[in-house]
């Protein structure tokens, strides 16, 4: 009995064990279970706290580059299809974008002390292009035009002449050297080489060209002109003033004359200079270019043109030559031919345009003439105020040019 009492109490001692040694291991278990599950949520407590707190770089946008465009390459853009032998050439890369330009070209001119009342000298036509320069700085503020010197090529100019040019405002390039056949060339020995000037037709880079010859100054704002606007319709090749020629309103004059720049117009004007059936030996090319935009040489037609001071009834009449105003090309003989003409519509000038004396043909003199000093209205050209009365203004803006370049008035003053 005893004995089986001890082999039952040792079977319930060992259950027991087992029981306990169960019961441990399940709370082990779950207590590893939960503590592996609290660690985990430290964890992405943890990671969530640093990514709330890191500094996010901003997306950076990829700058793409953007080619900028020269003024040069517009140059060569526009006149892809220019005649080779029509190019002009200026140091495009010292300018800004454009839309307009101002051009006067020195061709030729006799040694210095041979000039006459027919043919003048370098120094004369130099000395008109730095009045010139010295008063488009003054009656010019527009950023989008440029003004250039063309020098026909062959034709030298001295250096220091080239730096003084500058230093008033031109920037100094060169012209094709265009010459006509022989036989038709000009008989006036002035009109030999100004054949040069209608390649201002060809810089077609600018919406417009106003040429000015070396004989014009500029007297009051021209900023206008400047904007191209004038070429209100696709029919408009040029802009021009009618010229009092042999006692007539006939022709436009092409001392101050407006340019619609085209290459192709450019090509077709100069394959005209060798066509056998349109050339003849015309006075100039002035006379050419009124052949070629025949418009103006109705005299009839031309006297109502003139009469219509805002071009609102002459309008469709024009053709191919748009109504530039007398304002921007008063020819300086018809102070002498049509004084009450003069007289009326000197008031409004921006451009005077020294036709029958040059400036530098006039006395030098830095005022208006006086009343007593004041030639006959019917002057003769002998008279030295004769077709004079502007030519102060000339002798004024070559000092002012004079000055600005740096130039001895005093040595550079005329010898009497």
């Amino acid at each position: 009995l005893r004995r089986g009492q001890q082999s039952r109490l040792s079977t319930i001692s060992t259950r027991w064990s087992f029981i306990k040694f169960l019961s441990f291991s399940c709370l082990f278990t779950v207590l590893l279970w939960y503590g592996v599950r609290f660690r985990s949520k430290l964890e992405n407590s943890a990671s969530a706290a640093v990514s709330a707190d890191a500094v996010v770089p901003p997306k950076t946008k990829t700058k793409t580059k953007t080619k900028t465009t020269s003024w040069c390459d517009n140059v060569a853009a526009a006149r892809s299809k220019l005649e080779p032998d029509l190019h002009i050439t200026y140091p495009c890369e010292e300018l800004p974008a454009a839309t307009s330009a101002i051009v006067c070209f020195l061709t030729a001119g006799v040694e210095e002390g041979k000039g006459n009342g027919i043919v003048f000298s370098a120094r004369d036509y130099i000395n008109g292009a730095l009045a010139l320069g010295a008063s488009l700085q003054k009656h010019l503020t527009r950023p989008d035009t440029h003004r250039l010197l063309l020098i026909r090529k062959g034709f030298a100019v001295p250096p220091e002449d080239m730096a003084n040019l500058r230093a008033v405002g031109w920037t100094v390039g060169e012209a094709p050297a265009i010459q006509v056949a022989k036989k038709y060339t000009p008989s006036f020995a002035r009109h030999t080489t100004t054949y040069t000037k209608i390649s201002a037709i060809g810089v077609s880079e600018y919406k417009c060209t106003l040429l000015m010859d070396a004989d014009a100054l500029a007297v009051d704002n021209i900023d206008e002109l400047l904007s191209c606007d004038i070429f209100d319709r696709a029919e408009y090749r040029v802009a021009g003033t009618l010229d009092y020629y042999r006692s007539n309103w006939e022709h436009f004059n092409t001392g101050s004359v407006l340019w619609r720049n085209d290459a192709a117009e450019m090509n077709r004007v100069y394959a005209l200079t060798k066509n056998e059936t349109f050339m003849r030996r015309f006075g100039s090319d002035q006379i050419f270019l009124n052949n070629v935009y025949p418009d103006r040489t109705n005299r009839a037609k031309n006297k109502l043109i003139l009469l219509d001071e805002d071009g609102s009834k002459t309008r469709e009449s024009w053709g191919l030559v748009a109504r530039l105003p007398w304002d921007y090309n008063a020819q300086t003989h018809v102070e002498v031919q049509l004084p009450k003409y003069w007289e009326e519509h000197l008031g409004k000038v921006k451009i005077i345009h020294f036709t029958q004396k040059k400036g530098w043909q006039c006395p030098e003199m830095y005022g208006r003439p006086s009343a007593e000093e004041m030639p006959d209205v019917k002057c003769k050209v002998e008279t030295p105020l004769c077709a004079c009365r502007e030519g102060y203004r000339y002798w004024n803006f070559l000092r002012e040019a004079r000055v600005k370049a740096g130039i001895d008035i005093a040595a550079a003053a005329p010898q009497k």
